[in-house]
């Protein structure tokens, strides 16, 4: 249920895969090569990760602030350039800024922790559907965890596949 070592942990663990599992069986040195910086464009990604989503709200709130400032400057200026500048100004400068996303630890933590607990209700419910008495009452209380999960499911599913099932299976 949780993405559990998340991202960074899933390209970490494609880059250990590389090495390996992948480069020992190259011969050729360009394939060689090849393995290496692909190697190096995933940790250049698994550094960027962390700052990216920090970086497009920083660039957004510069680039509305800087289309205002660019407007302003062509103020009395004539010709039909300076009005599109100007109406640039005028509406993408005027989109409000955005938030500083969430820290990205504090928001993993807090969804493991969810996840955990949506765990163990599962193991739970399980228990009290084996009771018999109240199995009813669980059954439905499990519908309302299905209900959350089966979406989430098809979204990943979706999201991310690979071709011929997953790696490591057969």
């Amino acid at each position: 249920m949780n993405t559990n070592p998340g991202i960074d942990g899933m390209l970490e663990g494609v880059i250990v895969g590389i090495t390996n599992e992948l480069i020992p069986f190259l011969s050729n040195e360009k394939a060689v090569a090849t393995a290496m910086m692909m190697q190096s464009i995933l940790q250049g990604v698994r550094q960027t990760l962390p700052v990216y989503d920090s970086y497009l709200v920083l660039e957004h709130n510069d680039m509305t602030a800087t289309l205002r400032t660019a407007a302003a400057a062509l103020e009395g200026v004539a010709g039909a350039e300076a009005a599109r500048i100007r109406d640039r100004g005028a509406t993408l400068g005027a989109l409000p800024d955005l938030p500083a996303p969430p820290d990205s630890a504090e928001v993993e933590r807090a969804y493991t922790e969810l996840g955990r607990a949506l765990e163990a209700t599962i193991a739970d419910l399980d228990v009290i559907q084996r009771g018999g008495a109240d199995a009813a009452a669980a059954d439905t209380a499990l519908n309302a965890v299905r209900a959350h999960l089966a979406p989430r499911y098809l979204r990943d599913v979706a999201t991310f596949t690979l071709a011929g099932g997953f790696v490591g299976r057969g």
